[in-house]
């Protein structure tokens, strides 16, 4: 607990993951009222959470004494195991009865045995991961898929309103937001690399640009994604990065995962996933995921 401006009590929320979704996330714990103890490997990143008011706190056990929720906004499994089991892991201080809110994009499978391994430890799981992008992050208006003990959703509510506006329960299965995460992915990208297909056969047809995205946002063709990637694709500029080609190589590698372990043909997935390797194999992993329109480049 620590006294927030108007000198009331604020709750303290731990965060882990200060880039570019977790930022957004830090700002909207604060201006609701959470005092937030924020985590990251990156020494500019805490000291932007200190500018806007957080606490730098790389200590696990100082983390783990002062707050009984920890999000994650970390990229992946890889890095989830690292800050719970690694060293100067969260894992083995934080408190009985305390919640581990994970908000990135996992393994479904991962995400069920993590619970189970959590439980043995007593801190309560919170699968949950959010979609929305670095926008949605700064607005407070990501969607949130959430999994778990309901009684727990319930008691962190409250931490998941503040940077999602529209959260949906799943059912008490570990994993099933994952899950859910893993076919909104599905769609996500397979609506990107189509956008990029049609917009590259426009300009081989020497159409023009602008009126073409004009028109295929104004009537049955358009898509969430095409008109967010769409002008990227059209002024071709991918250096100021929302979201990177190796996301969505990481993203779509999942879903193909999760198809092949539930012998469940997913052709549109993996036809997206070529085009996004292909991009990164070409360089392009860095840039902009609207970059994957260079694929048909002559």
């Amino acid at each position: 607990m620590t006294q927030n401006n108007a000198g009331t009590t604020a709750t303290s929320v731990g965060l882990v993951g200060l880039g570019a979704m977790g930022r957004g996330v830090a700002q909207n714990m604060l201006t609701k009222g959470f005092a937030v103890m924020g985590r990251d490997v990156n020494p500019e990143s805490l000291k932007w959470l200190e500018s806007v008011g957080g606490t730098a706190c790389q200590d696990a056990s100082l983390m783990a004494s002062k707050c009984q929720v920890i999000v994650s906004f970390v990229v992946n499994d890889k890095q989830t195991e690292e800050v719970l089991f690694g060293q100067n892991g969260l894992a083995a201080v934080m408190q009985p009865d305390s919640v581990f809110i994970a908000c990135s994009t996992l393994p479904p499978q991962y995400v069920k045995d993590l619970a189970t391994r959590l439980a043995e430890k007593r801190i309560h799981l919170i699968d949950s991961p959010v979609t929305g992008g670095k926008v949605g992050a700064e607005k407070g208006s990501l969607t949130v898929m959430i999994a778990g003990e309901q009684a727990i959703y319930e008691r962190v509510k409250p931490v998941l309103s503040t940077f999602g506006a529209k959260l949906f329960f799943l059912g008490t299965e570990h994993g099933k937001g994952s899950q859910m995460k893993v076919i909104n992915q599905l769609l996500c990208g397979v609506h990107i690399a189509a956008a990029a297909e049609a917009l590259a056969m426009a300009r081989e047809n020497g159409l023009p640009m602008e009126t073409t995205l004009e028109i295929l946002k104004s009537g049955a063709a358009s898509s969430w994604m095409l008109g967010d990637r769409g002008p990227r694709m059209v002024t071709e500029k991918y250096d100021d990065v929302l979201s990177a080609v190796d996301i969505f190589v990481k993203d779509l590698g999942l879903v193909l995962d999760s198809a092949r372990q539930s012998t469940f043909a997913a052709p549109m997935a993996h036809a997206a996933f070529l085009q996004f390797i292909e991009a990164s194999g070409h360089g392009m992993g860095r840039l902009d995921d609207a970059a994957v329109i260079n694929n048909y480049k002559k």
